[in-house]
């Protein structure tokens, strides 16, 4: 069975459980890539060199909440 069915399978049961479920997309396999919250809202994976760029108008390393 693949990994993707069974985080579908294992979705739809916590969904007919009756909870909510969010699902984060997983950082590229890529090396030099950085998570970087933009705007608040938007995850980007940046190469290394376009952090400080992000980190200059507001975003911040990681994945958003």
């Amino acid at each position: 069975m693949t990994f993707l069915k069974k985080v579908f399978i294992f979705v739809s049961f916590i969904s007919f459980m009756g909870c909510a479920v969010v699902v984060k997309e997983q950082a590229p396999q890529k090396s030099g890539k950085v998570a970087v919250c933009h705007k608040g809202k938007d995850t980007l994976y940046v190469d290394e060199s376009a952090v400080k760029a992000h980190l200059d108008h507001g975003d911040y390393i990681g994945v958003c909440k």
